[in-house]
């Protein structure tokens, strides 16, 4: 898996589509396939972005930074979340959302953030929605979901104070379970 990100990210779905296309180019070292993979984008039921045939990729910005992950094959589901820290409720937030086990764990507001992006990280591996009910607690490194097992880790980006950032891939996806 590779993670690439910027923090010259200045907004919107125009945005990130060129972004990505200049990612694919770097990743693939084709400029003219990275644009016609950009050109056959779909979005999956809950609009995540992805290329059949083509590895599985996961996108997440917040304030100026954006990055995108992007697993060794086509058959790995993963999810990339990123989130700046910000001033919220973080506990009704928490109890709001997070599984039982989680909340058990938040005693501030970094502990919130990093929960909240493993919890996104997971969210996205899976292609659901951030409004899934039920979802396993994410404070471990491994868990099930959907029949899978899944790897959770916290990541860390050089010189970003303030940013969580998580990603979550699939351990037993080398065969698509349909």
């Amino acid at each position: 898996m590779r993670i690439y990100y910027t923090d010259k990210y200045e907004g919107g779905p125009g945005e990130s589509h060129r972004l990505l296309q200049q990612v694919l180019a770097l990743h693939t070292g084709d400029k003219e396939l990275a644009k016609t993979l950009i050109g056959v984008m779909k979005k999956g039921e809950h609009g995540k972005p992805y290329i059949e045939g083509f590895s599985c990729f996961s996108i997440s910005h917040t304030g100026n930074i954006w990055a995108v992950l992007i697993a060794d094959s086509e058959y790995e589901d993963c999810g990339l979340d990123i989130q700046l820290s910000r001033k919220c409720n973080y506990m009704a937030i928490a109890e709001r959302w997070f599984a039982p086990e989680d909340v058990a764990t938040i005693t501030s507001a970094d502990e919130f953030f990093r929960i909240w992006t493993r919890r996104e990280a997971l969210v996205k591996a899976l292609g659901g929605t951030v409004y899934d009910a039920g979802l396993n607690a994410v404070t471990g490194d491994c868990l099930t979901a959907g029949g899978k097992e899944y790897m959770i880790s916290d990541i860390s980006v050089a010189n970003v104070p303030g940013l969580y950032a998580a990603i979550c891939f699939c351990r037993n996806c080398n065969e698509r379970q349909e």
